[in-house]
């Protein structure tokens, strides 16, 4: 019986949740559709995975031990590769960072026949920044940094980033990566959702505006979202604000409906939402989701709301293009409370949102945004670079 090839995804921090976003998800699926004996690899972070007993059964999970760190290596990781490199086919690493150049050189001294897969899973803003700095001045640091991007991008045969515009911009910089690049999106899992939600049609749902995140922090800019409300008619729209609340929000809230205390019925902090049916049945409900984030990767929030058809309002993030079809499901506004506002107003009037429109979004979403579909570009680059 021919064996399988091994899909190898480190992560050494890993914890439960991170078994239904793309950490988990990619080798889950490599494992699922594609047919790889995939397995994550991390430190013990949990005293249990229970994702594992249902959302991503069949991935396996290797725990090493956390033998401490050596300048920026993680020895754990060292050891691990030194051991099993040769019998990994595909190794799967995330973000860009310095330590992966000792990694890469380990994995393709021991197995120069395997490849190598950086998901770089983060805003375009880190690389643009990154790049500036690397050519701002001539320094022993710089000369270094660029050694080591030009050594991570010679050992590495796949990158993928999470939107057309970040592909565009590295590709721009770094023409060299021509042929390793893809766009690898972050995705739901549609056969989960299929499996345990029955989708609301559009007269089941309710008039509800959704958001959902860690709420008050710097990032998520809260305060934004907030105010654009205290500016629309909300007539009979609900607005539930899904997440746990940072202790130093909590008197921002207070002063917010002292000032705006006919907004109490109409916006509603549900706290953090553990249950993951729970949390998919808000979508479910909702018609509209929006985000006020400074910025943003790929946030697995935005695929989730597009799956359930909501329409998208949204700042200018990096993803927030792509994820609305260039503002054909939902609009991209400016960090401004008054422009909020107006899209969030002209987005409930009448009629505005509709039966055909909440359909299109849906089969947008699952065309482009699950993994069974985004994890066949990765399968067919691999196969291409085979």
């Amino acid at each position: 019986m021919k064996q399988k090839p091994k899909f190898a995804t480190i992560f050494t921090d890993a914890e439960n949740f991170h078994l239904v976003k793309d950490v988990g998800q990619l080798p889950y699926f490599m494992y699922k559709t594609e047919g790889y004996d995939a397995e994550l690899i991390c430190y013990r972070n949990n005293k249990d995975y229970p994702y594992l007993n249902e959302e991503v059964k069949g991935l396996k999970l290797t725990f090493i031990r956390d033998k401490g760190r050596f300048f920026y290596f993680e020895l754990g990781i060292v050891a691990y590769l030194w051991i099993n490199s040769k019998s990994i086919d595909v190794l799967n690493l995330f973000h860009f960072k310095k330590d992966h150049l000792l990694y890469l050189l380990i994995y393709k001294t021991l197995n120069p026949k395997g490849k190598a897969y950086i998901k770089l899973d983060m805003d375009i803003l880190f690389f643009k920044d990154y790049n500036t700095f690397l050519y701002s001045k001539y320094s022993i640091k710089n000369y270094l940094l660029k050694g080591i991007t030009k050594w991570i991008f010679k050992l590495t045969d796949i990158f993928s980033v999470e939107t057309e515009e970040a592909k565009s911009y590295l590709l721009n910089v770094y023409p060299q990566l021509q042929n390793k690049l893809i766009c690898v999106p972050n995705g739901v899992d549609s056969l989960y959702l299929d499996r345990e939600i029955r989708l609301r049609s559009w007269e089941e749902k309710e008039n509800i505006i959704l958001t959902v995140g860690r709420i008050g922090t710097y990032q998520k800019n809260t305060e934004l979202f907030l105010e654009a409300l205290a500016r629309v008619t909300l007539g009979n729209w609900k607005v539930y604000i899904l997440g746990p609340v940072e202790e130093d929000f909590q008197n921002y809230i207070k002063q917010y409906f002292e000032k705006y205390p006919e907004l109490k019925n109409s916006i509603l902090f549900t706290g953090n939402i553990n249950n993951r049916k729970a949390l998919f049945e808000w979508y479910n409900r909702a018609k509209i989701f929006c985000l006020s984030s400074r910025f943003e990767g790929f946030p697995i929030s935005f695929s989730e709301a597009l799956y359930f058809g909501n329409y998208i309002i949204s700042t200018p993030v990096s993803s927030s293009a792509h994820i609305t079809d260039y503002g054909r499901f939902g609009k991209i506004v400016n960090q401004e409370a008054q422009s909020f506002a107006n899209s969030v107003q002209e987005s409930i009037a009448d009629a505005y949102l509709s039966a055909d429109r909440h359909e299109e979004i849906h089969q947008f979403a699952a065309a482009h945004f699950t993994w069974p579909h985004i994890i066949k570009i990765v399968s067919g680059k691999l196969k291409e670079n085979a």
